[in-house]
């Protein structure tokens, strides 16, 4: 099972975090985020095996674009209510896109169906005015009617303590989980010792 830890911000917490080696590390380039990334400077941090993943809302091509180089990106995470077309415009960019799917009470069948052919990973994540990092989960076993077959994140209130709820997912899409809110100390923040005790269980 791979990791994915979102919503760095902190160049100190952001070594340790890759000290436990995750296979993506999310930085969030939305400005309503509680873990919005504005100044931030990647230049001399060490990323080893461990690849960028930048998350967008509805974020001007232009802007992104440039983000993507300065960063160095190596994964565009679109959490908003972007198009086919624009995740197309995307991946011309030369980096792999990740397609966020909202769940609430069911899948949404016809959003997984359009991107589909296009998308790289898909990433299901809890329905939240926040667009995500709400600490709130869903009914992870209805991922099991998912006609997608699609590898995929799973996100939206995963813990320490939920772990083994992922026993319910049959899906063989299923590939790594998200997480954030639910391993930091305060927003942007991530607790170490919590993230070494995941490491071990996955």
């Amino acid at each position: 099972m791979k990791l994915k830890v979102c919503g760095m911000r902190e160049e100190a917490n952001i070594r340790s975090v890759l000290a436990i080696k995750p296979d993506l590390m999310g930085f969030i380039f939305y400005s309503k985020s509680k873990r919005f990334v504005d100044e931030l400077s990647l230049a001399g941090i060490d990323f080893g095996m461990t690849q960028k993943v930048g998350v967008f809302v509805n974020e001007p091509l232009d802007s992104l674009a440039e983000k993507v180089i300065k960063f160095g990106l190596d994964y565009v995470q679109l959490h908003g209510d972007e198009s086919l077309s624009y995740l197309v415009a995307v991946k011309y960019l030369g980096v792999k896109v990740i397609k966020v799917l909202r769940i609430q009470d069911e899948l949404p069948i016809h959003e997984i169906l359009a991107f589909e052919q296009e998308a790289d990973y898909f990433l299901y994540d809890t329905l939240s005015l926040e667009y995500g990092g709400s600490g709130k989960k869903f009914q992870w076993d209805i991922l099991n009617d998912s006609p997608s077959s699609k590898p995929f994140w799973l996100s939206g209130g995963l813990s320490i303590g939920n772990l083994k709820g992922l026993g319910l997912i049959h899906h063989p899409g299923l590939i790594g989980i998200d997480v954030n809110s639910q391993f930091e100390s305060h927003p942007g923040m991530k607790n170490i010792e919590l993230l070494q005790v995941l490491k071990k269980l996955l």
